[in-house]
This record gives C-alpha cells, sequence and structure tokens, in this order.
C-alpha cells in the first residue's frame, strides 16, 4: 500500500513539474532576456527603440496566442496542441541564435511567444480535466511553488550567461529547455481532454464556445478579482527597483534579496494553501486572503503619504505578495471548474484578461512614473480595492437571492 502510494505520488510529482515548466517557458523567455537588451542593442548596430519591441512583439503573441490555443486544445486535445506550440518555441529560438537582422528577430520573438504561451493555457486545461477543485487547488499551488522560481531566478541566471557568454547563449539555453521539455510532454504526458470534437475547426463554433465563457457571470467575478490582484503585484515588480534602490538608497544586490525575499512568501503561501484547502473552503480562504491583501496595502499607502518607514513599507509589501500564494491558485481553480468541457477556451479567456490588467497596470505605472513609494502604493491600493469589491460583489449577489 505505502509503496502504490508513492508511485502515485511520484507520478503526480512529475506531471507537476512538466505542466509547471510548461507554464514557465514563455516567462522565462522574457526574464532571462531583460538583462540582455543591451547587448542586443549594440550586436545588431540598432537602437533602443527597436530592441524594445522584441520585447513588445513577444507580449503582444503572448496575449494573442492564448485566446488561439484555448479552443484548439478543446477541439483536437490537448497534446497535438501544445506539442505544436513547443516546437514553434524551439524551431523560433534557434533561429535567434544564428539571425543577423533586428526586424527578422522581433518577427522571431513574436513567433517564439506565440509557441511558448500554449504551454500556459494548456497546463491549466489539463488540471481541470484531471482533478476536482479541492484536489486542483493544490495542483495549482503546487505548480505556482515551481513556475514562480522562474522570475526569483531567470534574470540572475542570464546576467551569468552574459558575464561568460554572448547573449546568443540565452536563447541557446531555451532552445535546450524547449527541446526537453518537448520530449518530456511527448513520453511523460497523456491526453486528458475527456472529449475531443472529430470535427474541424470552426470559426462558428469557437464564437460560440466563447461567448458562453463569457455570460457566465461567477466565472467572470472570478477571474477579474484575480486579475486585479496579479496587477496590484505587477504594479509591484514594475515599480519597486526604483522605490528601493533610489528612494530607500538600496544596492542592486540588497534589492535582488528584497525581491527574492517576498517571491518567497507566495511560495510558502502558495505551499500552506495546498494543504489548507483540504480542510476549509476555498471560498473562505480566498475571501480571508482577499481582506489581509486589502488591508496590508492600506497600511502601505498610510505609511507612504507620511515619511515612510523602510520596515513598515517593506513588511506591507511582503503580507501583499505573499496573499497572492492563497488567492492564486484559489481562484484559478474556481473558475476553470465552472469549464469542464470547454477546459482550453476557459483558461484563454483566464490568461488572456489577466495578461491584459496585468499589462495596462503596468503601462500606467510607467506613464504616471509612479517610482516612489506614494504613487506605487495609491495603485496598487487602487488594484487591490477593485479585487475586493468584485469579489465580493459575488459573494453579497448570492446572499441575497
Amino acid at each position: 500500500m505505502q509503496t502504490q502510494k508513492s508511485i502515485q505520488g511520484f507520478h503526480k510529482l512529475k506531471l507537476v513539474f512538466i505542466l509547471a515548466l510548461m507554464s514557465s517557458i514563455a516567462p522565462l523567455s522574457t526574464d532571462m532576456y531583460l538583462p540582455a537588451l543591451s547587448s542586443v542593442e549594440q550586436s545588431f548596430k540598432t537602437n533602443s527603440f527597436l530592441t524594445q519591441l522584441s520585447l513588445a512583439s513577444f507580449f503582444a503573441a503572448f496575449a494573442l496566442g492564448q485566446l488561439i490555443y484555448g479552443p484548439l486544445s478543446d477541439i483536437f486535445g490537448r497534446k497535438k496542441p501544445v506539442l505544436i506550440g513547443v516546437f514553434l518555441f524551439i524551431l523560433s529560438s534557434f533561429l535567434c541564435i544564428i539571425i543577423d537582422n533586428i526586424y527578422f528577430f522581433i518577427l522571431l520573438r513574436f513567433f517564439e511567444a506565440l509557441g511558448g504561451c500554449a504551454g500556459i493555457v494548456i497546463a491549466r486545461a489539463i488540471v481541470n480535466d484531471m482533478f476536482e477543485v479541492k484536489e486542483s487547488v493544490k495542483i495549482f499551488a503546487l505548480m505556482m511553488i515551481f513556475s514562480s522560481l522562474a522570475p526569483m531566478l531567470s534574470p540572475t541566471f542570464g546576467g551569468f550567461l552574459l558575464k561568460y557568454f554572448s547573449w546568443h547563449s540565452i536563447f541557446t539555453t531555451l532552445f535546450i529547455l524547449g527541446l526537453l521539455l518537448f520530449l518530456m510532454i511527448l513520453f511523460g504526458l497523456k491526453e486528458t481532454a475527456t472529449k475531443i470534437e472529430k470535427c474541424q475547426f470552426s470559426y462558428q463554433e469557437t464564437i460560440r464556445i466563447y461567448k458562453l465563457v463569457l455570460k457566465d457571470k461567477d466565472f467572470i467575478l472570478y477571474i477579474f478579482s484575480a486579475g486585479f490582484a496579479l496587477a496590484g503585484m505587477f504594479a509591484y515588480i514594475t515599480g519597486s527597483s526604483f522605490v528601493f534602490t533610489q528612494f530607500f538608497s538600496l544596492s542592486e544586490q540588497h534589492f535582488g534579496l528584497l525581491f527574492g525575499l517576498n517571491a518567497l512568501g507566495f511560495v510558502l503561501c502558495a505551499n500552506i494553501n495546498s494543504k489548507l484547502v483540504q480542510i476549509i473552503e476555498s471560498e473562505k480562504v480566498l475571501a480571508c486572503s482577499l481582506i489581509i491583501m486589502l488591508c496590508s496595502v492600506l497600511i502601505l499607502l498610510i505609511n507612504a503619504f507620511f515619511y515612510p518607514n523602510f520596515w513598515l513599507f517593506e513588511s506591507s509589501l511582503f503580507l501583499s505578495i505573499a496573499m497572492l500564494g492563497f488567492i492564486a491558485p484559489n481562484t484559478t481553480s474556481l473558475a476553470m471548474a465552472r469549464f469542464k468541457q470547454h477546459s482550453g477556451t476557459a483558461s484563454a479567456v483566464l490568461g488572456t484578461t489577466q495578461f491584459a490588467l496585468a499589462g495596462i497596470v503596468s503601462f500606467t505605472v510607467g506613464f504616471i512614473n509612479a517610482n516612489t513609494p506614494v504613487p506605487l502604493a495609491l495603485v496598487m491600493s487602487f488594484c487591490i480595492l477593485l479585487a475586493n469589491l468584485v469579489y465580493f460583489s459575488k459573494r453579497f449577489s448570492v446572499k441575497t437571492m
């Protein structure tokens, strides 16, 4: 009996690892690439605008691709579309190594994201296919623990590669990771779609399913409450470097440690959440987490309006980011559980919505120059307030019915 449980535990861990890598491959392509922007600019003898356009094209394809792969995975199954996507990622990464034209490079980055985003959409769909709500929350939490290490470690690893090799080594690494992922999916992942349509792709049917998903009020409220909460985190990611290094005068090394510490809070809470939801309803955990996150950003805001205390500012941020370890897996699981037959489409809507909100908020932080404590705290507080209003409007409407 113990041996059988150990084997089941091993298979589940293997599944989580594959799904986490599927979810991480596209974000890795951005985070590892960030330290190389100036090197790419010099290598192509171009300007910063075109270099940054290679990031913008990646983000555009990342948002667009999710809307494509979701419906395809509902029609043709999970495995074929993700293998095609990862193959496109591998091919684009390889061509990025040998190309010598900035315009082709920008185009290849677009296709690299178009391939890589298949993993993040279909990974969520696979979990929804295989597990019920309580178990899926646990799996999503474990996936997030693995995948959250990517943004924590990849900029450092990218910087290490640049220290000893050229920027091409980053794309060589991505090519190898893509190849390993392709083999793991091919030999280690079974088809999980419960119903595969024996028909060709239909534009009208795709639109019908999208309408069906978008008409579900509870689904929309889940993804928007999570989206605004995650947007608050992206505001922190965008503006915190300037706040801590320029306002609080931290060195880049100390800021890196602090950033890692805050990410560790998210990892720890995601791990706690995977066990907590086995004894407490996901809705209750989610509600408490949103309230705590709102309280923490309000403390952040009050502290920022007066002369900011570093330790209170950091403690409030730590608690805010940590609460996402409870919020993200629970909202994802509760939203996805509403569409067992259309997991891919639901995953596409969820991912694109959250990514779009995060992008808008990140742009806003840069546009208003929120590089000091007060504007950053204001943006974060506004996002988390909206997350609470959206979620509790659902809770209130259910109680009054």
